[in-house]
């Protein structure tokens, strides 16, 4: 594959886009349909998710490039529309065969970008554009990994890319700052790298454990297993995706 791409992780996003869709030739039409780590999202809607996904990134890629507004989904409601008309109407093949299709698409306007980086993007049409062009990379990363891991397949927080746990451990303090409440307050250590990150405001309590596994709490799965806290019960996070 080619790398002449400008935006960065692209690399890192192909990679685990490639250990994802091996791991989705493991499932079968009974286990596709089991639940997911997601609440209400069988493992056949994560797939869905993700194809959507890859083709909202193509989206966005081709509209930067053509110079035009650029947004992800029309709406929340097309968006989850998308998903569930997929799952409805996709066996395992076609689901396995949209998954690598969409891939390709999104990897192909990749390799034919030529947009400056710098081009903002909306996740909705008529929102106000808030990620540059050069956030696509990590963003899609990001969505591949994690929801890789809500297959309950072959890969745990333990198993993250290194250094990948650290930044949506970042992500997620950036994120939690810009709540209107300001997030919850809290000090993060991490038992396995050096690592301490402080949420909110004031001190907080104190939360220790392998970084994989604070990143895992900090995106809403799981239930804080590995973790310890100051004062015995973990601060309680909002939903996150």
């Amino acid at each position: 594959m080619s790398t002449s791409t400008t935006l960065p992780l692209i690399d890192e996003t192909r990679v685990a886009t490639t250990r994802y869709l091996a791991a989705l030739t493991g499932l079968d039409d009974e286990s596709v349909r089991l639940p997911s780590v997601l609440p209400g999202w069988s493992r056949a809607h994560v797939v869905a998710h993700l194809s959507r996904n890859a083709d909202a990134f193509t989206r966005v890629l081709r509209a930067a490039s053509a110079g035009e507004t650029a947004a992800m989904y029309p709406s929340n409601d097309v968006r989850n529309a998308e998903i569930d008309d997929t799952v409805a109407t996709h066996d395992l093949a076609g689901l396995l065969d949209d998954a690598r299709e969409s891939c390709e698409r999104l990897d192909a306007a990749l390799r034919e970008n030529d947009a400056d980086p710098e081009s903002p993007y909306a996740r909705l049409d008529g929102e106000r554009p808030s990620f540059p062009l050069a956030t696509l990379g990590s963003r899609r990363r990001a969505e591949v990994v994690i929801h890789h891991t809500d297959l309950d397949l072959d890969l745990r927080a333990a198993d993250w890319p290194p250094g990948f746990s650290e930044e949506m451990v970042r992500q997620r303090q950036d994120e939690m700052a810009l709540a209107h409440d300001g997030g919850v307050s809290m000090v993060l250590s991490s038992t396995d790298v050096p690592g301490l990150w402080k949420f909110g405001e004031g001190q907080g309590p104190e939360v220790h454990g392998a970084v994989g596994d604070l990143a895992y709490w900090l995106v809403g799965r799981g239930d804080g297993a590995g973790l310890t806290c100051s004062p015995g019960d973990l601060p309680v996070l909002g939903r996150w995706r």
